[in-house]
C-alpha cells in the first residue's frame, strides 16, 4: 500500500521524485499481523518474539527515514506556495476531503466498485509474484545456484560468528520473505541468531516484494535503486537492533508486553480471572503511558534548553 499511495502522490504532483524516493525508502514496512502472528506465533511458536521483531523493524525503518533525508539533496526543487494552517486540523481535513471528492467527480457507488477492483488486482499481483519467485527459487535450487549462494552466505555468517545452518534461510529470504523467515525459524541455530536473521529478512522483504513495488511505481518515474539500498540498510539496522533487544534485561521487558490473545478462565471463578486479566493489561498500559510521558518531558526539556542556548548565542535571531 505504501507503494500505491506514493505512486498516487507522485502522479498528482503532491511530491517531487526525490521526495517520493525518500518516502518509499522507509514506509515499506511489514504488516504487524505478519510479524506477530505468522512469524512469532506460526513459525517460531514464541509469541513473545513478536514485540522484539516488530519493535526492531519499526525502529530501523525510522532510522532509515532519517538517513534518507540526505538522499538526492542535489535534485531537490521546491516551489514555495502559501499554505493556510489556521483553524482546527479536523475541520481542515474534512474540507480537503470534500474538495478531493468534488474534484474526483465519481459517485460513491463507482468509488466502491473501483476500490474493490483495484484491491483484487493488487491481491492477484502479490499472489502471482509469490508463486513466480517460489518457482524461480526452486529452479535455482535444481540447477545448483542456491548451493553457490548458500556457500557465499555461509562465509559471511562465519565472519560474524553466526551458525552456517542459517545460510539457506538467507538464500530463500533473498528472493521471498515468507520462505526465508520460515527457513530461519527451522534452522538448527541458537534462538538469538535465528531471530536476528528473520528480522533482517523481514526488513529486506525479498526480491518478490521488490518486484511488486517496481510494477506499481515504475510508471510514475520513481527509481528503484534508492529503494533497494534502503531495504538493505533497513535489514542491517533491524538485525543490529534485534541483537540489542534480545539482551536479557531488555528481552525480559519485551516479554512483559506479551499477553495471550485468547485465554480459558476458571469456570468456578470467572470474575477473579477477568480481574487478573484487566490487572495485567492495566500494568502494561500504565507502563506504556509512563514511558510516553517521560519521553515527552525529556523532549520538552531538550527543546527549552536548545532555545535558551540559542538565545544566549544569537540574541538577535529570536
Amino acid at each position: 500500500m505504501d507503494a500505491v499511495i506514493t505512486c498516487k502522490f507522485r502522479k498528482n504532483q503532491l511530491c517531487t521524485a526525490v521526495e517520493a524516493e525518500r518516502l518509499l525508502s522507509f514506509t515499506n514496512t511489514a504488516d504487524p499481523l505478519f510479524m506477530f502472528g505468522a512469524v512469532a506465533v506460526g513459525m517460531f511458536g514464541m509469541p513473545e518474539l513478536g514485540v522484539t521483531i516488530a519493535l526492531a523493524h519499526y525502529l530501523a525503518s525510522f532510522l532509515v527515514g532519517i538517513i534518507f533525508r540526505f538522499h538526492g539533496r542535489d535534485r531537490d526543487h521546491y516551489q514555495s506556495s502559501p499554505q493556510t494552517t489556521n483553524g482546527n486540523i479536523m475541520i481542515r481535513a474534512l474540507r480537503a476531503l470534500y474538495a478531493a471528492k468534488q474534484e474526483d467527480k465519481r459517485s460513491t457507488g463507482q468509488l466502491l466498485g473501483d476500490s474493490v477492483k483495484v484491491s483484487m488486482n493488487t491481491i492477484l499481483l502479490i499472489g502471482g509474484f509469490i508463486i513466480l519467485f517460489s518457482v524461480f527459487l526452486q529452479i535455482l535450487s535444481i540447477i545448483g545456484i542456491t548451493t553457490i549462494l548458500a556457500a557465499g552466505f555461509a562465509h559471511i555468517l562465519s565472519i560474524i560468528n553466526f551458525d552456517s545452518s542459517l545460510a539457506p534461510a538467507l538464500v530463500s529470504g533473498l528472493f521471498e520473505i515468507d520462505l526465508g523467515t520460515l527457513a530461519a525459524s527451522q534452522a538448527n541455530a541458537p534462538l538469538l541468531q535465528k531471530t536476528v536473521i528473520a528480522s533482517a529478512i523481514i526488513a529486506w522483504s525479498g526480491l518478490s516484494v521488490h518486484g511488486q513495488v517496481a510494477s506499481i511505481v515504475i510508471e510514475s518515474g520513481i527509481r528503484m535503486l534508492p529503494y533497494m539500498v534502503a531495504r538493505f540498510l533497513h535489514a542491517v539496522l533491524a538485525a543490529a537492533i534485534t541483537v540489542i533487544l534480545m539482551i536479557d534485561p531488555v528481552y525480559s521487558i519485551m516479554k512483559f508486553f506479551t499477553i495471550p490473545v485468547m485465554f480459558t478462565p476458571n469456570v468456578s471463578n470467572t470474575f477473579t480471572s477477568l480481574l487478573s486479566r484487566f490487572e495485567q493489561v492495566g500494568y502494561q498500559i500504565i507502563l506504556l503511558l509512563s514511558i510516553m510521558l517521560a519521553l515527552s518531558i525529556a523532549i520538552h526539556i531538550i527543546k527549552e534548553l536548545y532555545l535558551h542556548l540559542k538565545k544566549i548565542i544569537h540574541p538577535r535571531s529570536l
